[in-house]
């Protein structure tokens, strides 16, 4: 009897674990799936989808909302988001992290809408809007171009449309030439396409309407036969697990500042001071250190004396200002970090 409930509790320990375990790497793309919760309409109410396409986007500003979010936090970030399709309670995004963890985005981006939520009261005060943690999978180069196929089918699978371009509410009809309401990251999916064979928007066309095989279908379900997690040949789980392993050492607390303070001119000290060069210095110690994943926004505030939440402000009145100090790609003193995840397999 002891041992049987010994073997319970070991077997619920390891579920934790293995549920709080995600693989990520500098430079992994990602396939992200976010479901509401059951009852929600957590993006959009579908009852004006029926309306002209030009005034679809009049009826749902809770969707603008998450797109504009989106759009900040994958800047904040250091993400690039490749594709995305938002559906009335669920959303499925296609992204590389080359700065922050995906978790610590997906956290942010999930909390910053929730908030929304709840002050515009579509879901009680004190309610999770989600039905569960989102899925994600590690997706090779070469599948990039499955995966956005996968991402714009969505809404053909839940009967929300007959042909994906003809979807308005996902990154479908950017690719054959609409405006794009977020920052997408188009020219890695039409290598992928390329290093095929597949040239141009006809070929892009042909590809994005064909069916799923059996095989591509069962790898995005299951993943690889190595690691569900990934999606990808035996060489590239090989390769996942070794970035995991072996992940770049990042800047420490001290090269930061004073790679931050030899930028601007300033000694690493007049970083904790009130005035103006300061918070910028303290914004830009708060951007690189999330793209470089040194630390946190909260953790760089504890640095300071100051909270994430004043770092994120800001970090976004500052870039707009001084955008030059804010896309750099390494400080004085800090190598550029080995960008993983290119050409792949």
């Amino acid at each position: 009897m002891l041992e049987s409930v010994h073997r319970r509790k070991l077997e619920r320990k390891e579920y934790r674990v293995s549920r709080q375990h995600r693989l990520d790497f500098h430079g992994a793309i990602h396939i992200v799936h976010v479901w509401g919760k059951a009852g929600f309409n957590i993006y959009f109410d579908p009852s004006g989808f029926n309306l002209a396409a030009a005034e679809r986007w009049t009826r749902v500003p809770h969707l603008l909302r998450f797109l504009e979010l989106l759009d900040e936090c994958c800047s904040e970030c250091g993400a690039q988001l490749f594709g995305y399709c938002i559906e009335p309670n669920d959303a499925s995004l296609l992204m590389r992290t080359l700065g922050a963890p995906l978790e610590a985005c997906m956290q942010r981006l999930g909390g910053r809408y929730s908030r929304h939520l709840h002050r515009e009261q579509i879901i009680p005060k004190g309610v999770s809007p989600y039905a569960k943690r989102y899925e994600s999978k590690v997706v090779a180069p070469d599948y990039m171009p499955h995966a956005l196929r996968r991402v714009h089918a969505c809404p053909l699978r839940s009967g929300l449309a007959r042909r994906a371009v003809d979807y308005p509410f996902s990154s479908a009809p950017v690719y054959v030439g609409a405006r794009a309401r977020v920052h997408l990251e188009t020219d890695a999916v039409w290598r992928a396409l390329e290093r095929r064979g597949l040239f141009g928007l006809r070929d892009y066309r042909e590809f994005m309407e064909k069916a799923e095989t059996p095989h591509i279908t069962m790898l995005f379900e299951q993943g690889s036969a190595l690691d569900a997690q990934v999606v990808g040949g035996h060489l590239f789980v090989a390769q996942v697990r070794d970035a995991v392993r072996h992940p770049s050492m990042p800047p420490t607390r001290e090269q930061l500042i004073a790679g931050v303070a030899k930028l601007m001119g300033l000694e690493p000290e007049a970083l904790n001071s009130d005035d103006h060069q300061a918070v910028l210095g303290r914004a830009l110690v708060a951007w690189y250190a999330q793209r470089l994943r040194s630390a946190s926004l909260g953790e760089v505030g504890a640095w300071f004396g100051v909270s994430g939440a004043t770092l994120g402000k800001g970090i976004r009145h500052h870039r707009r200002a001084s955008p030059e100090l804010f896309d750099r790609k390494s400080l004085p003193g800090i190598q550029p970090v080995d960008v993983r995840g290119g050409d792949w397999e």
